[in-house]
């Protein structure tokens, strides 16, 4: 059996990972029990997940079968070839469902991946949440106008049945269409859990493109055994550059599309305890072949933006793609897309600012309707970047400069909004569904936090009890102005994008040219204006308004300001 390519820095908690992958640190641990369910945990490793995973272990493989297994573990056998249940195929390709050939191996990785079969014929062992196929089609039909959703929490049953909760396998669901293939591009890919997925939606056979940013050993051999999948890691300028979006774009047999953009990785931990937001396009119909060139295109530009955004990757895979998009009608879109990508990029005369928040800023000084001064600017992610010494240094003169715009005409005094940031305390991960491992998905670092202590003045707790995701820490990033007054929101961004210069760029001045914005990341997301939206100046907040329903906001109002006695979650916490 192969060793987890991670190591005893393994995070998953899996069934059909452990059947397929071997892990050293954790067989150590599991021989060390004395039957009861207690072992001797090394301090270096989080006892808390060490538990999880030592307790798959006593369900996969008994401890009574332990010592038969190792006893056996010298004589060679000829397994069964695996069914189409092996959903990556690194253990052997001898796991491929279209081949019968016979290998020798242990008993014991027979035993392991004889479980494996077992535990993925039950969609139940696999995925923790399973809604009742075939209703997806009326859930976003009756989440118009705004299509945007959050992951549904494992252990947060209130949210399994939330009309505005939603699980990937419904995003796969065969009520949205009957898919032909699919492109999924994402940060962090956990190529056999995306792929179990596929198996039990029943379209593992189609053909996937994958682009993903985080190196994965699995990744590269992918298509030696399933020949459908493409993967592609996207070649990043710099070191410290991240391909960080999360996007989906899905293809139906009847020549039909549609997009998805979400802040969830593509991995089991991602859509297990963490709130995500998920925004689903309508359903994007295939255009008439005598069509003109500019048909089809949204209100909000959304086509060509879109576009514009997949050649920047500069990946021929994609050119089917965007010539699929181009034949499309996506008319019916009514958010704007948002993207970063990496470069300077300067005002055009043509497009205006083309990317990060000099272009959120372009279309919100166009669209916005006119916002008071005294209405705060609230951003919320899943870490910080390093914003120099003080708020004024990029927050203010570049981000907050940016997202304060409105359709007020030039010339009139303004002032700076005040800057709000929602960020979980230390309380807010301690007390989470996964106790500090909850803090998984924060990597904002104690060396960072230390050169910016001015930040903790903006700060603000992680609450969501009126979405029941208050113990589920927030992976997901947005941006909003509202105001509690008169119950109304602005305007909002669901986004990939963290609170940082890399992935939303930061202007290079110098008197003598143009100024130029400079972007690192890949980042995605969607701009909700109420004038596409609903064809009013603002949303509802709370309430209903004259049959328009609330803007669905992921976290409670008003804000709970951190304590004296609070302190933002640091990833430097989990390694103590």
């Amino acid at each position: 059996m192969k060793e987890c390519p991670y190591g005893d820095k393994c995070y998953r908690k899996n069934p059909i990972h452990f059947g397929e992958f071997s892990h050293e640190h954790l067989d150590t641990i599991y021989k060390s029990g004395n039957g009861a369910g207690h072992y001797d945990i090394p301090t270096k490793y989080s006892s808390e997940l060490i538990q999880t995973q030592l307790k798959l272990l006593e369900k996969l493989f008994p401890k009574e079968g332990a010592t038969k297994e190792k006893e056996s573990n010298r004589s060679e056998t000829k397994p069964q070839a695996t069914s189409g249940a092996s959903f990556s195929g690194a253990t052997s390709s001898s796991c491929s469902s279209s081949t019968t050939s016979s290998f020798s191996a242990s008993t014991q990785d027979s035993s392991r991946l004889a479980k494996k079969q077992k535990l993925a014929k039950n969609i139940k062992d696999y995925i923790p949440v399973v809604v009742e196929k075939g209703g997806m089609a009326k859930k976003l039909e009756r989440a118009a106008p705004y299509n945007l959703f959050l992951t549904a929490i494992t252990d947060s049953k209130p949210t399994h049945s939330e009309p505005l909760s939603v699980t990937l396998q419904e995003i796969l669901d065969e009520s949205l269409g009957e898919i032909e293939s699919t492109v999924q591009i994402n940060f962090m890919v956990d190529i056999g859990w995306l792929l179990g997925h596929y198996y039990f939606a029943g379209i593992l056979d189609k053909p996937l493109l994958v682009l993903y940013g985080d190196e994965s050993p699995e990744l590269l051999s992918i298509g030696k055994f399933k020949p459908q999948v493409t993967a592609i890691g996207v070649k990043m300028p710099t070191p410290f550059a991240t391909s960080h979006t999360k996007m989906m774009l899905l293809a139906y047999n009847d020549g039909s599309m549609r997009v998805v953009i979400s802040t969830a990785n593509l991995y089991e931990d991602d859509w297990h305890n963490r709130t995500q937001g998920v925004w689903i396009s309508p359903k994007l119909p295939e255009l008439h072949e005598d069509a003109d060139t500019g048909a089809g295109e949204s209100q909000t530009g959304f086509k060509q933006d879109l576009m514009l955004y997949l050649v920047e990757y500069k990946i021929s895979q994609l050119q089917p793609w965007i010539a699929r998009i181009r034949k499309s009608d996506f008319s019916a879109i009514n958010v704007f897309f948002l993207g970063s990508v990496p470069g300077g990029h300067r005002e055009s005369t043509v497009r205006g600012h083309p990317w990060g928040h000099a272009r959120l800023g372009a279309l919100l000084a166009k669209h916005a309707t006119p916002i008071n001064d005294r209405i705060p600017v609230v951003c919320q992610s899943s870490s910080i970047g390093s914003l120099g010494a003080n708020v004024q240094a990029w927050i203010q003169q570049d981000f907050v400069n940016s997202l304060k715009k409105d359709s007020t005409p030039l010339g009139k005094l303004r002032q700076m909004p005040t800057f709000k940031m929602i960020y979980p305390s230390f309380g807010n991960v301690s007390g989470s569904h996964d106790g500090m491992l909850g803090g998984g998905c924060l990597p904002y670092g104690k060396n960072t936090n230390d050169k910016q202590p001015w930040l903790k003045d903006h700060l603000h707790q992680w609450k969501s009890n009126d979405r029941y995701r208050s113990r589920a820490m927030p992976h997901i990033k947005t941006y909003t102005r509202y105001n509690l007054e008169d119950q109304s929101v602005y305007w909002f961004v669901l986004t990939s994008a963290n609170l940082s210069k890399a992935a939303w760029g930061c202007f290079n001045k110098n008197s003598n040219v143009q100024p130029c914005l400079r972007i690192a990341n890949y980042e995605a997301g969607v701009l909700f204006l109420p004038r596409f939206v609903t064809g009013e100046d603002t949303f509802p907040l709370g309430n209903n308004r004259d049959g328009v329903p609330a803007f669905p906001l992921p976290y409670d109002v008003p804000l709970t300001p951190y304590a004296p006695d609070d302190k933002p979650f640091l990833m430097d916490y989990l390694q103590g």
